[in-house]
């Protein structure tokens, strides 16, 4: 199983890698705040399940304190992936939907892709 773990725990490294050189500014380096973009899938998450979510609902989902999310909140809205609609947040969609978006979708569908063929081989193999 320890070569399953390394395959899921690189996919999840690099669609994190892929998120971040997508969005977040240049200057901004990779791993010093992925706390952000996990509450910026907060956001996307409630606005895909047509719930979206408030400071609270996503401070009780991360378990993290509400101030800590208004802070991360406020670096996404400076960014341009995140606007505010009364207490609720929703992702920009043109932000989400432009052509580096897009290109970052079919990278991490790339990643997904390659990690589901190398689990497949994996799991058939004896432990």
């Amino acid at each position: 199983m320890a070569r399953q773990r390394l395959v899921l725990c690189r996919l999840m490294i690099e669609i994190m890698r892929s998120l971040h050189g997508t969005y977040a500014p240049k200057n901004e380096p990779f791993g010093t705040r992925l706390e952000t973009f996990f509450i910026g899938l907060c956001v996307a998450l409630g606005q895909f399940e047509q719930k979206p979510f408030s400071v609270t609902k996503i401070a009780a989902f991360m378990h993290v304190p509400r101030t800590t999310v208004i802070r991360r909140l406020e670096q996404l809205q400076s960014w341009g992936l995140v606007q505010r609609q009364g207490k609720k947040y929703y992702m920009d969609e043109l932000a989400l939907n432009s052509l580096l978006g897009l290109k970052s979708y079919r990278r991490i569908r790339g990643l997904i892709e390659k990690a589901r063929a190398e689990l497949t081989v994996l799991d058939t193999l004896p432990d």
